[in-house]
């Protein structure tokens, strides 16, 4: 019995280990469309996936792919589904099948490799994997959405290798490529974060926050814009103690003097602000930071001057600039914030569909 099991985990990691060992060469392979009766058996397993009925949703695919053996989209789902359901030497299998085919479903076979590798602890192997599939679609501009992905993917395998510098410029594509996808800006405004850019995490943050709310992400990119536009008071002596750090990164901007100004705007109050709530201070802290931006040239060539500003701008002209801080505030679990946009009704729901249609007018 034991000479048993020990002969099935060996064969399984020798699976594994041929199979991330494969070579992948270009796309020669034309798919063959499915029929209306194929495609909507297609439908129902990717319904069944979305429900996490793997084993279901892979019968599916697997009754396509019987019928119609070079079925590129068949071959992804069932290898996503694989995926999800943690089977990678199967996984693996149908992916690097996948990548013999010429077209999108073809290209997204390179992301499931390299997303199994990186799963796996193989980070350089993924980001091996992930720039051969971004090569393949630098040339097919119809393919954005897909690339952007791929940008996306091979950004959080250089995160978790430790390599800021070259995760920033990944996401900074997904991002470019695709500004209305959430995940690239989330973990962008993290590694940003992470690496002491406080202007460019802050504004990743904020485009994040209005396209996704209610969730763990949307927790965690309140709680970075609220530290970078927040100070620290001394209990004891009620003294705003700002910290500037005169050694922080310039390679995306020079931001010294916003990182001086950002912990005061919240706090330091004058005679206009006396009968102010918390929440209009803050609102006008946002909207007094967006005109700052916007009057900023020098800003206008680095990558939040072609990408952020932009939208935080075009915000503030449509009337939306106090929308988006209260709804910081609300997603903090402010209550008056909460009720204030419940008040507003029709405005709140506009700038969230604005904000999820919106695209960078030139790329």
């Amino acid at each position: 019995m034991k000479k048993n099991i020990y002969l099935t985990i060996l064969f399984c990691l020798v699976l594994s280990i041929a199979a991330s060992a494969q070579k992948i060469e270009k796309p020669t392979l034309a798919p063959t469309e499915a029929t209306e009766a194929q495609r909507q058996l297609i439908q129902q397993g990717a319904k069944l996936h979305d429900q996490k009925k793997y084993d279901e949703a892979i019968k599916k695919y697997e009754q396509v792919l019987q019928e119609n053996p070079t079925n590129d989209l068949a071959l992804f789902e069932m290898a996503l589904s694989l995926y999800y359901k943690k089977d990678f030497p199967r996984a693996l299998e149908a992916a690097y099948k996948l990548v013999q085919y010429k077209g999108k479903n073809g290209v997204l076979g390179y992301g499931l490799i390299a997303n199994v590798l990186d799963d796996q602890g193989k980070g350089k192997e993924a980001i091996e994997i992930y720039q051969k599939g971004i090569k393949q679609l630098d040339d097919a501009p119809e393919y954005r959405t897909h690339l952007s992905a791929l940008y996306y993917n091979l950004g959080i395998a250089y995160a978790r290798q430790k390599q800021s510098k070259e995760a920033r410029e990944a996401l900074k594509k997904a991002v470019q490529l695709d500004y209305a996808s959430p995940g690239a800006h989330y973990i962008l405004a993290e590694v940003f974060h992470g690496a002491g850019y406080k202007v460019p995490a802050l504004l990743a943050s904020s485009r994040f926050l209005s396209m996704e709310l209610n969730s763990a992400r949307a927790k965690r990119s309140v709680a970075i814009i609220l530290d970078i536009l927040g100070a620290k008071k001394d209990e004891k002596t009620g003294n705003i103690n700002i910290f500037l750090n005169l050694n922080a990164p310039k390679d995306e901007g020079d931001f010294t003097l916003y990182d001086f100004i950002l912990g005061t705007l919240t706090t330091i109050k004058d005679e206009k602000d006396k009968n102010k709530t918390e929440e209009e201070i803050f609102a006008d802290a946002v909207d007094s930071l967006i005109e700052m931006f916007s009057e900023d040239k020098k800003l206008g060539s680095t990558f939040i001057g072609k990408t952020y500003i932009p939208y935080m701008v075009d915000m503030k002209k449509n009337g939306y600039s106090k929308i988006f801080a209260y709804l910081v505030l609300q997603q903090s679990g402010n209550k008056q914030a909460e009720k204030w946009l419940v008040e507003q009704g029709q405005k709140t729901v506009d700038f969230i569909n604005w904000a999820k249609a919106y695209q960078l007018k030139s790329r």
